[in-house]
């Protein structure tokens, strides 16, 4: 990383919870700043089989070399069910081939039908001393933002839903004037209808799913990513699964960014 970690002599070893987008990264900077943490790893939970459009896994790539940090992919086998088990699987495996022993995520609150936060359990059940850190858990929205365009991350959406955004807002720059876009969305309520189908309120830092992220510079980079990508992003209709329980909002459409064949490169 672009600045040496100082940790105790036995502070334990730390991966990130890792999807490459702003709140892992403030996750990461809070970690890094924790003399009780020793972060050696960003550690990505991922289907098999399935692409990582939200958020590339080129990038991802890019972004831990920048760092300087390895990332390690735990995958979700194909067809399962249990999740949580699938999860704990994961965890113990790496707890026993790397070390870790604390898991830190960027989860800001319960989602859907959550009633504890998922990481936090899942590390519960490994047991052995498995632990998760939270330093964003109940953070104000606002001021999560606030903090995360402070430290100075550049950041793009790649993945947005509706009925809040349309495809004009992929590889668009997540800055203040989006922020006060986004805040005028939630200022200005649902329509009827929305209420009526259930359609959650817009969350400022996306935490029902609204939008995804990915940075491409900031405090402990190495150096920053030039992002390669067509100006038309790819659009999914969703409109025979909008009653899917992960479509929290009902969104109809989906856009995501759409990468060229040689997507990312580091630049000094």
């Amino acid at each position: 990383m672009a600045s040496h970690q100082q940790c105790s002599p036995n502070a334990p070893i730390a991966a990130i919870s890792w999807t490459g987008g702003k709140d892992c990264h403030l996750t990461l900077l809070y970690a890094h700043r924790n003399p009780n943490l020793n972060v050696q790893y960003l550690i990505t939970f991922c289907p098999a089989n399935k692409p990582f459009r939200a958020h590339p896994i080129s990038i991802m790539k890019a972004q831990a070399k920048s760092l300087g940090l390895e990332l390690i992919f735990v995958t979700i086998p194909e067809g399962t069910t249990d999740y949580m088990q699938a999860y704990v699987d994961g965890i113990r495996s790496v707890k026993e081939k790397y070390g870790i022993s604390v898991i830190c995520t960027g989860d800001m609150n319960l989602v859907g039908s959550m009633t504890r936060n998922w990481m936090e359990r899942a590390c519960e059940k490994v047991g052995d001393g498995m632990s998760v850190y939270l330093p964003l858990w109940k953070k104000d929205p606002y001021e999560s933002m606030k903090e995360i365009l402070d430290e100075g991350f550049d950041i793009i959406f790649s993945c947005v839903k509706s009925p809040f955004f349309d495809g004009s807002w992929i590889n668009r720059k997540l800055d203040w004037e989006a922020v006060h876009e986004m805040k005028a969305i939630i200022e200005r309520g649902r329509t009827e209808d929305q209420i009526k189908q259930g359609t959650k309120p817009l969350d400022l830092c996306g935490e029902r799913g609204e939008y995804h992220t990915m940075v491409i510079g900031g405090p402990l980079y190495n150096e920053t990513l030039e992002i390669d990508s067509n100006c038309e992003p790819l659009m999914d209709a969703l409109e025979n699964v909008t009653k899917w329980k992960g479509n929290i909002h009902n969104a109809e459409f989906i856009w995501m960014i759409s990468l060229r064949d040689i997507p990312v490169q580091l630049n000094q």
